[in-house]
Parts: structure tokens; sequence; C-alpha cells
């Protein structure tokens, strides 16, 4: 059971944390030979039974249960068991014909044909439909949409641009065929759209429950928030908010009703987990913290699958604002992180290797590249590029290079103007692990001559910091965030000019250029596609509007009552198979 985060600007995710931290004995190397995709038990299995799944947090859950609304990475496993992709990935990472719909791709006449399987049903019972799909469509670009889910890779439908504009009252390129076919015209064709990415939404909500409310009707309704009405193998029972969410089975699952009874889903602090799973408290933990592996690798009651995953962490930097009257992102040359040399040598001052080794355990590597190495295909290396290593003599160098230098001789740089200068870090609260990384940064930023400073005095809610990110707050220089990119590498998603999750607020020439060839079937050829996410990850370090931190493994704690479970691409442990062999989670010994 492997939550994918469904790529393209119509379901990227969010996840503004890091889980940081550990000792230094095993390289990422070791940790990757060591970690099994799949495990399996033999023991007799019991009839039914509750999943206790811990959903590691240091912030409250929203409790935004619907896969078109929600933003950051927590409320997304709560509703991975409420609603489910309507396409199947497969190791390549494209769509298969094991989903609940499959498609094909007409290059010719620019078409995408969904068809859904006979017979499908909403958790309510009622029909599950191209109408509903179509209605997910229209929510998304409707003039009231405030979500992050538009912008210019759902333009790509013919006539949704009319539709956001409130120009025509529905979208022309969406044609129904029947009530289990959709026709999906579109102006350009590329690849990645049968990676679930671009303009084609792996996401889909009933039209039934929601039809008539407004944007803001939707975000505070209890059918997003308590009475939800999903796809997946189970349905939501009671929310404790900010806690927990308690699941039972969906008599209507396309794939069969799940053997066992329901999920509890609880939100568990990373201080807290190891005592939990040691005690027995829960079944499943992904995401472990590293800072506490040698606390928790050699537990009897537990087995551990693990990955190197589609994200990275990142620095990144305000270098504008977003333009509400245009829908684009707007570069001020005027703002404090302008200047490339000092964005550059904030990259360069800090020891991102060191935290690798001394403090990530080996499950996170130092990141050269906005490109996760998950995608193997497109992505540079450090020997193509090396990215940014510690060299604090070049970010000296970089610094003067651009009138940074110390007029005060109290050892910290003033601007070119000789001007005090003071840089503001929005970064989110975390572990013991990850403050003490976020020291390290700001130490190493002073030694070579640059004085930052935690927005607020300290690091705060992550709830806090997404708000502030997802309104384009003015009030801060730099911030820390991550990406979980799904199975389609375009990261005009995230940096594109009218890109809602474009936080740097990046918007180039050069950039878009590379991004509408990389939007286009210019990429059908695999050369050229490979030419061009190369060219953009050179740019991307060169510009250094971003400087990744790291691409981290994804290791998930099992209890040793879970039958059988899978994380291996394309193979995944469907939810209405997993089994039990005993009443509660087993102790440790």
């Amino acid at each position: 059971m492997n939550k994918k985060l469904f790529t393209g600007l119509l379901s990227v995710t969010a996840a503004l944390t890091l889980a940081a931290c550990g000792s230094h004995s095993n390289t990422a190397e070791e940790v990757e030979q060591n970690f099994p995709e799949t495990i399996t038990h033999e023991e007799p299995v019991i009839e039914g039974g509750t999943l206790k799944v811990a959903v590691l947090s240091q912030s409250p859950l929203q409790g935004l249960l619907n896969p078109i609304l929600y933003t950051d990475s927590t409320d997304s496993t709560m509703i991975d068991y409420a609603f489910e992709s309507i396409f199947h990935f497969g190791e390549d990472l494209n769509m298969d014909d094991k989903g609940m719909a499959t498609h094909e791709l007409d290059r010719d006449n620019k078409v995408f044909t969904i068809k859904f399987k006979d017979g499908l049903k909403w958790s309510d019972g009622e029909p599950l439909t191209v109408d509903d799909y179509i209605y997910t469509y229209e929510v998304i670009g409707r003039p009231d949409y405030k979500g992050v889910r538009y912008g210019e890779d759902a333009e790509n439908i013919v006539g949704m641009t009319a539709f956001h504009n409130g120009e025509a009252d529905s979208i022309e390129g969406l044609e129904k065929v029947d009530d289990q076919t959709l026709k999906i015209h579109l102006l350009d064709v590329y690849p990645a759209l049968e990676a679930g990415g671009g303009a084609i939404n792996s996401s889909i909500i009933p039209k039934h429950v929601y039809e008539g409310m407004t944007y803001d009707e939707m975000i505070t309704s209890d059918k997003t928030r308590e009475h939800v009405v999903g796809n997946g193998a189970f349905m939501v029972e009671k929310v404790i908010p900010g806690e927990t969410v308690t699941y039972v089975r969906n008599p209507y699952y396309w794939k069969g009703v799940a053997k066992l009874d329901g999920v509890i889903a609880s939100i568990v602090s990373p201080e807290q987990i190891v005592a939990e799973m040691k005690a027995g408290s829960f079944d499943i933990a992904t995401d472990m913290p590293a800072s506490q592996y040698e606390t928790y690798k050699d537990l009897s009651n537990i087995d551990f699958v693990g990955m190197l995953m589609n994200d990275y962490s990142y620095i990144g930097f305000n270098l504008g604002h977003y333009d509400q009257e245009t829908g684009e992102h707007v570069m001020d040359p005027d703002k404090k992180m302008a200047n490339k040399n000092l964005r550059q040598a904030i990259g360069y001052a800090i020891n991102n290797e060191e935290v690798a080794k001394e403090v990530l355990h080996g499950l996170s590597i130092p990141a050269n590249s906005a490109i996760p190495p998950f995608f193997k295909e497109v992505h540079l290396n450090k020997d193509e590029l090396p990215g940014y290593s510690y060299n604090p003599e070049k970010a000296k160098e970089l610094l003067a290079d651009a009138g940074y230098v110390d007029v005060t001789g109290d050892g910290i740089v003033e601007d070119p103007n000789g001007e005090e200068l003071t840089i503001t870090l929005l970064t989110p609260a975390g572990s013991d692990a990850s403050e003490a990384i976020v020291q390290d940064y700001i130490q190493k930023w002073n030694e070579v001559g640059l004085n930052v400073v935690y927005f607020g005095g300290r690091s705060i809610d992550f709830n806090t910091v997404s708000d502030k990110l997802q309104s384009f707050a003015q009030d801060f220089d730099m911030f820390t965030g991550g990406w979980g990119v799904g199975y389609n590498p375009d990261p005009s998603g995230l940096y594109g000019p009218s890109a809602m999750f474009n936080f740097t607020h990046i918007n180039t020439p050069e950039q878009t250029e590379i991004f509408d060839r990389i939007g286009s079937n210019e990429t059908f050829d695999k050369d050229v596609k490979k030419d061009l996410f190369a060219q953009w990850q050179k740019y991307a370090n060169e510009e250094a509007f971003i400087i990744p931190r790291f691409n981290n493994y994804s290791l998930t704690a099992v209890n040793k009552r879970v039958k059988n479970y899978s994380i291996k691409l394309g193979e995944e442990t469907s939810q209405n198979e997993i089994e039990l062999t005993a009443e509660e989670p087993i102790a440790a010994e």
C-alpha cells in the first residue's frame, strides 16, 4: 500500500517538513541494501480486525479530507484510505490497465480518452461516472476556486481558460461519450500525461455530494471534514478534529470489500513514535524519524520497508510576489534575496554532506538537483551536476564579489549599499534533530558573515508556515520546504509563471521557454526529453532560486501482525487485501 503523491499542478502535494535526524554509523548505500520493499508473514490470519496507523506530524490534522482541496501530506495520508486514484501506475511510472479507469492517448488528434470500468460506485452506493470526473475539473476550473490545483497545466484542456474566466458555462474540451467514457481534447500532448501529469487529473470527487456548493462552502462542509463520501477501500466513520480519523469498510469498493473491519489513523509526534511502536500501539508508521534510528532498528515486533522517494527538501528564496490580476508571479529586483551571488553563497555555506552522515543516519542523502534521483531517466547525477557542496571560502568569495562586505568590523557583512543585512528564515517547527539542523545552518551562515534569524524569533507551527506560503506573504526572505512530486518530474507545476506552488516567485523567459518545451510533444523523443530536463536542472542550479537539501528514504515500520505489505512500484499492497494475524499489534519483547 504505497501512498502516491500524484503529480501535475492539479494534484502535487506540499510536504513542508523534513523528518530529520540520527547517528552516523550507516551510509546511504548501506541503508538502500538493507530495506526491502515487500514483507510477508506466514502466520494464519484473523477475521477482520482494525489496522492502527500512526501518521507522524508535529501539527494537528487540518482535516481537509478531499483530494482536490487538501494541501499537506498529513491530510493526504488520511485521504488515501477514503479515496483512490482512478488510475493505476506501473513500475515504469506510467498508467496501466489495473485501475478503475484505463486510458488511450491519440497524439495526432490530441485527445486523451478515459474509460471507467462498469458498475463503479461511491461509498454511499451512488454510481460513479464520467459526470463526477467532469465535475471535478469544473470545481478546479471555476472562477471561485481558491486552491492550488488550477494553473497552466489545467489550461492545456480546450476551453478551460474560458471556463475559468467566466466566459463559458462548460469546459469545451471535456467530451462525454457515455457514462463510462470521456474524451479530453488538449491543446498539446506530451509523455507526462500518461504519468498522471499535466492536465490529466488522477483524483475524482462526488458530484451529487458537492453540487451547488461554492468553494468556500466545500472547505467548511461536513462533507469534506466528517461525513465524507469517497471511492477508496474504506469510508470515514468518525473524526476527532486535529487528532484521529476512524474508517470502516466501504461495501461498494470496486476491487471487493476489505478484509479488515476498519482503520484508525492517528496523529503522533515523531518524539513519541518509537515508544508507541515498541509498546504495540500501532501497526503502521510511515516516515520513521532517522534521528531515533538506533532506538528502533532492532525492535523485535516490527519489520521495515523502505525506498528512496520521489521527493526533496530545499531552501527557497522570496524573489517577488504573485500578481492577482495577471495570475502570474513577478520577480522584484529590489528584493533582499534578488542577488544571485547571495543565494549561491547561502548554498555553499551549509554542510549537507555532514548532516546526512552525522545526523540523518543515511536515511537522507544530499540533493544536487530539484529533479530527484527517483527519476533515473532525467536526473543529473553529481558528476553531471555537483550542486551546492560545503565550500565556505567560495561562499565568502561570492559575497565579496557582489559587494557584500563587512563594513563595521563585527564579522557580519553589510549589503552592497553599506546597509545592515539581516535575513529572515521561515521554517516549521520539527523534531529536536531538525531544529538542531537549522541551528547548524544559521551558525554556518554566520561563519561566512551572514546574519540569518528566525521569522518571529523561532521555528513556528507547520500549518502557519503552510498558510503563509500559500497566501504569498511578504514578511520573510527565505524558507525551508519540501515537495513530493508524484510520478511526473516536470517542475513547471512548482516553479512555472502561474504555478500556485511557486513560493519563490521565480519567473524568467529562459525558464518558461524550457518549461514550454518540456510540456510539448518534443519530449516523446527521449533524448530531447533528457536534454531539456538537463537544461532546466543546470539553469536552476545557476540561478539558485532554491537550494536543494536532501532526497529522502521513506522508512515504514510495520508491526509483525500485518500479514503482507508492499510499497514496490506497480505492486503495492491494495488496501482491501491487508490482513492481520493477531487481535492487537504485537509489543516488543
